[in-house]
């Protein structure tokens, strides 16, 4: 593993890949009225540069908070049903005190949301939807008894400035019951794919990212679109689960879009040890592989 000054990536333990019922993507969701005066998102460009123009809430936020900036994120339940795929509902509140139904187009969506056992044992993306009144509700899968977090993050604009803003806001949840033990395997490779990162990682600013993807050795040479770009890299920092996510920058080389070494990049809130899930998906079907690395 290529690995430059100042940084060590150890490859972990794997987690689900190409389950249809584990990661899925957003799915858009009417221009509906909220009832706070937020711009409309006719217009918008869904699928253009991430993060274009959109910067944090909070650039030290870590992701532990329900509530930023005006923006509260509220679950209706914080003990899901054991049975699969039941609903798991939340919404946003904004600033003046009504549902969010109006988002600022962000990641390829309009919200993303993550659940991740605490113990960073378990990882999925679900797929969202929202209603009318600025309820969302997430098809949950089942869940080992365990302490977990969910995790939302959306773009709004700013009431002051109109300046795009986004947040990343979490909420704990737990399963009753006795945890199971986490079982790990070492190495970055899943469904025959090995997943390496290079870069030198820095708290508090900016880091750059390189994603290689390898098969028999061999590089990977074409990606299918994922969100925001070719590879989605969450970052949960062992210990207390604070959050962190990437934004996709592309490609490492020239060529067509999708092709070759993939790049990110990614501000880490604070020094510790962070687990990065890679998530990619080729030839339509997604996989996820999770690398470990130490953040000074």
């Amino acid at each position: 593993m290529a690995v430059t000054a100042g940084v060590c990536l150890a490859a972990v333990a794997m987690v689900g890949c190409g389950h249809a019922s584990r990661t899925h993507d957003v799915p858009a969701v009417p221009d509906v009225q909220d009832g706070q005066g937020m711009q409309d998102m006719q217009g918008m460009d869904m699928g253009g540069s991430p993060g274009a123009g959109i910067v944090a809430a909070d650039l030290a936020d870590n992701g532990l908070r329900a509530a930023v900036g005006g923006y509260s994120y509220v679950a209706d339940t914080k003990t899901p049903s054991t049975s699969p795929l039941s609903p798991f509902s939340f919404h946003i509140v904004g600033p003046s005190g009504k549902n969010v139904t109006r988002f600022q187009p962000y990641e390829g969506q309009l919200l993303v949301f993550y659940l991740v056992r605490t113990d960073l044992g378990d990882f999925h993306r679900l797929a969202a939807s929202m209603h009318d009144d600025g309820t969302w509700t997430v098809p949950m899968p089942a869940l080992a008894p365990g302490a977990y977090r969910t995790y939302v993050t959306f773009a709004a604009p700013d009431s002051a400035a109109g300046t795009p803003l986004s947040y990343s806001l979490s909420q704990p949840l737990v399963v009753p019951g006795a945890p199971p033990a986490t079982a790990t395997t070492p190495g970055a490779t899943v469904d025959g794919y090995t997943v390496e990162l290079t870069g030198s990682l820095h708290q508090g600013a900016e880091s750059d990212l390189g994603v290689l993807v390898t098969r028999n050795g061999a590089p990977v040479q074409q990606f299918d679109r994922l969100l925001d770009g070719y590879a989605h890299i969450t970052a949960v920092r062992s210990g207390d689960a604070a959050f962190a996510r990437a934004l996709s920058t592309g490609r490492a080389a020239g060529g067509p879009a999708g092709v070759g070494a993939l790049t990110a990049q990614i501000r880490f809130p604070e020094s510790g040890t962070w687990r990065l899930f890679v998530q990619f998906q080729i030839s339509g079907t997604e996989h996820t592989a999770a690398v470990t690395v130490s953040v000074p």
